[in-house]
C-alpha cells in the first residue's frame, strides 16, 4: 500500500485501530520467534527417529537457531535504519514463513539444520525491528500498557513451547508428526504478513544512515565464536578447536568495541552506539536482562528435561504440568502496566521476590512428591512463579527504554534482543554444565538405592541366584556410566541388549533373560528419576538465589520520571 494511503488510514475512521493492528502483527512475529526457540526441544526424540539424527545433529537443530538469531540482530537493526523497519520486518517475516515450510519438509538432518539457520536469521531480523516499531506506533504514555502486552507475549511464548509442542505431536494431524511444529507457523505468519502489509506503518528514522560493514562483520564473528562453543562444547567434550574458538571470541569482541568507539569519534555511523551505555537505566537494565533471560532459559530447559527424561512424562503431560506457569505469566503481564503506574520500578523487585519464593516452594514440593508428582501439588508454586515472571518481564522493557532517545531506538532494538539471546546462550551453557554435573554426582547414590529392588525383581523373574550378582554389577556399571555421561539420555552402546537371544536360548531361558532386561531398564529409569529430581532441586535453589539478586539490583534502576513521560507523550 502506498505511503499516502496508509497516512490516510491514520486520518480516517480506522486511525485509532491502526497502531493496534500493527502491534498485533509485531506480537504474532514475536510469539513465533520465541516459540520456535523452545518448541523443538519437545520434538527432538521424534525427529531423531524419523530422520536418523545423531545427538550432535539434534543439538545443532536447537543451537543453530539461537546462534543465527543472535548474530543477525545488530546488523539487522541497522538495515532497518537504512531501508525502513517496515520493509525489513515484512521481508524477514516472509523469509521466516518459507524457512518454516522448509523445516517441515526436511528429509535429512542436514536439511533441517540449514533450514533452522535460515529461520533464525529471519527471526533475528524481525526481532531487531520490533522495539522500534512498537515504540513508534504509540505515544510514550501508552508504553507501559503496550509493553505489558508485549511482555505477556514474551512470557507465554517462552514458557508455552513444551505445551504447544506436546499438543501438536500428540494430535499428529494428517500424520505429519513433528513436522506440524513448523507447519503451524504458516497460517500465523501469513495472517501477520497480510496485517503488516496493510496496517504496519514505517519507522525509518530521519537523516542519512550508513551501513557499518566492519562493525557488522566483527559483531557477527564475535557472537558466533562465543555462542557456538557454548552450545556445542559440553556435548563434544570441549575439544581443543572448540576451546580455541571460545578464547578467540574475546579479542574479536574487544576489537568490535574498539572499532565502534573509534568510528564514533571520527564522526562515523557505528552499528553500536556506545554512548547508550552512559545511560544508567539502559546499562543496568541490559545487565539485568542478560542475567534474567539466561536463568529463565536454563530453568525451562532443566524442568523440561527432568519431567520428560527423569520422570518419564510424555511431551503432552510435561506441557500440561507447566500450564499454570504460563497462565500466571500471561495474566500478571497484562496487569503489570497498572501495577507499574502505581509503584514504578518496585514492580520488578516484587516480581523477582515472588519468582524466587515460588522456586524454593517448588523444590520442597518436588522432594515431597518424588518422581511422579501430582499436577495439583505443583500448580500453586508454578502459578505464583508465573505471576512473578509476568510482573517482571513486561515493565523491564519500559524501564530500560524510559530514557533512551528516539534516534537511538534502532540501536536499542538490535542490542537488547542480542543481550537477551547471548544471556540465554551463556546461561544455558553454564547451568547445563552444572545440572548434568549434579545429575552425575547424584547418580551413584540413586543407582545404589535401586539395587535391592532390582535384586528382588530378578529373583521374582526366576534368574538363578548365582547370576544375580553379575546382573547387579552390570546394572550399576551401565546406569552409573549413562547418568554420569555428557548425554545421560543416551544408553551406552556396550549396555544395549539385543531384543532376542535367537536359537542360543530356549523359550523359558529367553523369557527369564527378557524379564531381567526389563527389570534393569526399570531400575535405571527409577535411578535416573531420582538423580534428575535431586539435581533439579539444587538448580531451583541456585536460580532462586540469582532471582533474589536480580530483585535487589532492580531497586537501583532510576525511577520513572512522570513529568518527562508526559512531555514526551505531548511531543509525540
Amino acid at each position: 500500500m502506498p505511503v499516502t494511503q496508509r497516512d490516510a488510514l491514520y486520518r480516517g475512521e480506522l486511525g485509532r485501530w491502526v497502531p493496534w493492528l500493527g502491534l498485533a502483527t509485531s506480537l504474532a512475529a514475536v510469539f513465533m520467534q520465541l516459540l520456535d526457540a523452545t518448541i523443538v526441544n519437545v520434538a527432538l526424540p521424534s525427529i531423531a527417529v524419523d530422520l536418523g539424527a545423531s545427538v550432535s545433529a539434534q543439538l545443532l537443530m536447537v543451537s543453530v537457531y539461537t546462534l543465527s538469531f543472535a548474530c543477525s540482530l545488530i546488523t539487522a537493526a541497522r538495515l532497518g535504519d537504512l531501508l525502513g523497519r517496515r520493509r525489513v520486518f515484512l521481508t524477514a517475516l516472509a523469509v521466516f514463513i518459507v524457512a518454516s515450510l522448509l523445516c517441515g519438509l526436511a528429509q535429512s538432518p542436514t536439511a533441517l539444520v540449514v533450514s533452522r539457520a535460515l529461520q533464525g536469521l529471519a527471526a533475528g531480523s524481525m526481532s531487531a525491528q520490533t522495539f522500534a516499531i512498537i515504540s513508534g506506533l504509540f505515544p510514550k504514555r501508552s508504553h507501559p500498557r503496550v509493553f505489558g502486552i508485549y511482555g505477556a507475549t514474551i512470557g507465554l511464548a517462552t514458557i508455552c513451547g513444551p505445551l504447544v509442542g506436546g499438543l501438536l505431536i500428540q494430535w499428529d494431524l494428517f500424520g505429519w508428526g513433528w513436522r506440524l511444529i513448523f507447519f503451524v507457523n504458516l497460517p500465523i505468519g501469513l495472517a501477520a504478513l497480510v496485517l503488516g502489509y496493510f496496517y504496519l506503518v514505517d519507522a525509518k528514522p530521519d537523516g542519512i544512515r550508513r551501513l557499518d560493514v566492519g562493525g557488522a562483520v566483527l559483531s557477527a564473528a564475535g557472537l558466533f565464536l562465543l555462542i557456538f562453543p557454548l552450545a556445542e562444547g559440553r556435548e563434544r567434550g570441549w575439544p581443543t578447536s572448540i576451546v580455541v574458538m571460545l578464547l578467540c571470541s574475546v579479542p574479536v569482541l574487544i576489537a568490535f568495541v574498539v572499532y565502534e568507539w573509534r568510528l564514533g569519534r571520527r564522526g562515523g555511523d557505528p552499528v553500536l552506539r556506545l554512548q547508550l551505555f552512559t545511560d544508567r537505566a539502559f546499562s543496568l537494565g541490559a545487565a539485568i536482562a542478560f542475567v534474567f533471560f539466561g536463568t529463565l532459559t536454563s530453568l525451562i530447559f532443566t524442568i523440561s528435561l527432568t519431567l520428560q527424561f527423569g520422570f518419564g512424562f510424555s511431551p503432552l503431560r510435561a506441557g500440561v504440568m507447566t500450564l499454570p506457569w504460563a497462565l500466571g505469566t500471561g495474566l500478571a503481564a497484562l496487569a503489570s502496566a497498572a501495577v507499574y503506574r502505581r509503584i514504578g520500578n518496585l514492580v520488578l523487585s516484587l516480581g523477582m521476590v515472588l519468582f524466587a519464593g515460588s522456586l524454593v516452594v517448588l523444590a520442597a514440593q518436588l522432594q515431597h512428591e518424588g518422581t511422579d508428582p501430582r499436577w495439583s501439588a505443583l500448580a500453586g508454586p508454578l502459578f505464583i512463579g508465573g505471576v512473578g515472571l509476568g510482573l517482571f518481564v513486561a515493565p523491564l522493557q519500559t524501564a530500560i527504554l524510559a530514557t533512551v532517545q528516539p534516534q537511538n531506538a534502532g540501536s536499542v532494538s538490535g542490542l537488547l534482543p542480542t543481550v537477551q539471546q547471548v544471556g540465554s546462550s551463556i546461561g544455558l551453557a553454564v547451568i547445563g554444565v552444572v545440572f548434568f554435573n549434579l545429575v552425575a554426582t547424584q547418580s551413584a547414590d540413586a543407582v545404589q538405592a535401586e539395587r535391592p529392588a532390582l535384586t528382588a525383581q530378578l529373583a521374582e523373574a526366576g534368574v538363578p541366584s548365582a547370576l544375580i550378582p553379575r546382573a547387579e554389577e552390570t546394572f550399576v556399571r551401565c546406569a552409573t556410566e549413562q547418568l554420569g555421561s555428557t548425554s545421560p539420555m543416551t544408553v551406552p552402546d556396550e549396555c544395549r541388549s539385543p531384543a532376542s537371544g535367537g536359537a542360543a536360548l530356549g523359550a523359558a531361558q529367553q523369557q527369564i533373560a527378557d524379564s531381567a532386561v526389563v527389570a534393569a531398564r526399570e531400575s535405571t529409569r527409577n535411578a535416573a528419576g531420582e538423580a534428575f529430581l535431586q539435581a533439579e532441586r539444587r538448580i531451583l535453589w541456585i536460580i532462586a538465589a540469582v532471582a533474589a539478586a536480580i530483585g535487589v539490583a532492580s531497586l537501583t534502576l532510576p525511577r520513572r520520571n512522570q513529568q518527562v513521560d508526559e512531555r514526551s507523550a505531548d511531543a509525540a
